[in-house]
């Protein structure tokens, strides 16, 4: 299908980056390769690597990236594979992985993502806080937020808290809470055209201008949220000056605030505008970045790096806030200690594993890092932390999610699958045929990597895997 260049477009990016403006349109409506990180929260890097490979698919690593591969080859698409399905894999943009490492997050900080859904940014800066500390995880759109929930469960995320608020008024509301703040907003998406060429019909100058708008509320708030000292990176994946560099020439003019230097080895990079047409930006913004579509062959995005430099004035509330109770429970209270005393014992998991968690006890058992319960909450979170575990008359059962938390810490009631060919039954749950002693829950694990649970079903095992939308094929030619 072809689409059409407004002549506005046209001259916008013909102002940005001159003849290079053909190398955009060319990619319009041509995918990307796919580029992959893998998630360290489900073991370890190496192992991870070994079962996407035993799948059949191939990968390289991206240069000057610690945990960034670009598939080379998919026997299938790789949404469809094991891998995906467990969360040992997340499928992202190379550009869309910059912000959270220019944040560089830390274990145990406070960390606000204003924009969160449908969670790329997110799960990747959970893994850098190594799963600990509190993510508050907002967007406002509940389609985007069921999407930003899977992919954090799929990804055994248990340090965030999802929230569903106007991020405008979350600055006067969590005044000065937060260490770190990802503002990533809503943006015309210019930087996507390769997968969003949609984009062209209804890209016009004045919606640009209203987006900016937008945009400027959300960072004012983003800015009074952050303590000072704090850091905030604001990213797009959008190329208009009007949505990049006025946005941050903005907030330098009219915060305490400022711009520092971004490090991003092994991609090339364009400094932020000082000046665009008629228009003077803070001399700055060339600590900002541009990353071009046409350079490193990813998404189009622009990121800047700022550092709060004092304390403001806080706003008068219009009433007073009451904080929420979140029932939160330790390991060693009831009912809570009923239950992991039960998992302690069948497992033979130490006590101590679970002590770095507080739980909430619905029909399921959820996980949380300890740090949530030291989190103010003004509103109440449309969910939190981990399902691991569902209460039983007699005992707990773990879910998936939980035997991929607590699988490396079980020393008994274990099992693993050797051969693919079984793996493969097992998470289709067909009949494996295997044999196995004992009775109850068993983790399976295939080559140390726990895959799930099943029951020791007279003297057989039996899958209770997840049902997926398809079935897995793990027994394809590699090449």
């Amino acid at each position: 299908m072809s689409y059409k260049i407004s002549y506005e477009l046209d001259q916008l990016l013909e102002a940005l980056v001159g003849r290079e403006k053909q190398l955009i349109y060319d990619q319009i409506d041509k995918p990307l390769p796919h580029t992959i990180r893998f998630n360290p929260l489900k073991g370890a890097i190496a192992a991870l690597q070994d079962l996407l490979i035993e799948q059949g698919f191939r990968f390289e690593a991206i240069e000057g990236f610690d945990n960034a591969f670009r598939i080379i080859y998919q026997p299938y698409p790789i949404g469809k594979s094991l891998s995906h399905y467990l969360g040992h894999i997340y499928v992202q943009d190379i550009a869309s992985m910059l912000p959270p490492l220019v944040l560089n997050p830390r274990p145990g900080e406070w960390v606000l993502d204003m924009s969160a859904a449908p969670g790329s940014k997110t799960t990747q800066i959970a893994t850098l806080m190594e799963n600990r500390g509190v993510i508050f995880a907002n967007d406002i759109v509940m389609k985007r937020i069921r999407s930003l929930a899977s992919n954090l469960e799929r990804l055994g995320i248990v340090n965030t808290a999802i929230f569903k608020l106007f991020g405008e008024q979350i600055g006067n509301q969590y005044f000065e809470t937060f260490h770190r703040v990802l503002l990533d907003p809503a943006c015309t998406g210019l930087g996507t055209l390769h997968k969003s060429p949609e984009v062209l019909t209804w890209w016009t100058p004045h919606h640009c201008e209203r987006m900016a708008s937008g945009q400027k509320g959300l960072i004012a708030s983003a800015i009074r949220a952050l303590r000072p000292g704090g850091v905030l990176c604001y990213s797009t994946c959008t190329l208009t000056p009007q949505e990049n560099e006025e946005v941050i020439d903005y907030a330098l003019k009219e915060f305490p605030v400022e711009l520092e230097e971004i490090s991003l080895p092994g991609l090339e990079l364009r400094s932020g505008l000082t000046a665009f047409h008629k228009k003077r930006y803070h001399p700055s913004l060339e600590k900002a970045c541009r990353v071009y579509p046409f350079h490193n062959e990813t998404e189009g995005f622009f990121i800047a790096k700022m550092r709060k430099t004092a304390k403001m004035k806080k706003a008068a509330p219009k009433k007073t806030r009451n904080r929420i109770r979140v029932p939160f429970l330790s390991s060693r209270t009831s009912p809570a200690k009923k239950y992991l005393d039960f998992l302690v014992d069948h497992f033979q998991i130490s006590g101590e594993a679970f002590s770095e968690f507080g739980y909430l006890m619905q029909q399921n058992i959820i996980f949380s890092d300890k740090e949530l319960l030291n989190f103010p909450f003004y509103h109440r979170p449309v969910q939190c932390g981990l399902v691991a575990g569902r209460q039983m008359t007699h005992g707990a059962k773990l879910t998936t999610g939980g035997v991929h938390l607590l699988g490396y810490h079980a020393r008994q009631n274990i099992f693993e699958i050797s051969s693919l060919e079984e793996l493969e039954k097992f998470v289709n749950r067909e009949p494996t045929g295997i044999k196995l002693d004992g009775k109850g829950q068993v983790i399976v694990k295939h080559k140390d990597c726990p895959i799930g649970y099943g029951l020791a079903d007279n003297g057989i095992l039996k899958s209770q895997f997840p049902k997926g939308n398809w079935p897995f094929k793990l027994l394809t030619e590699a090449k």
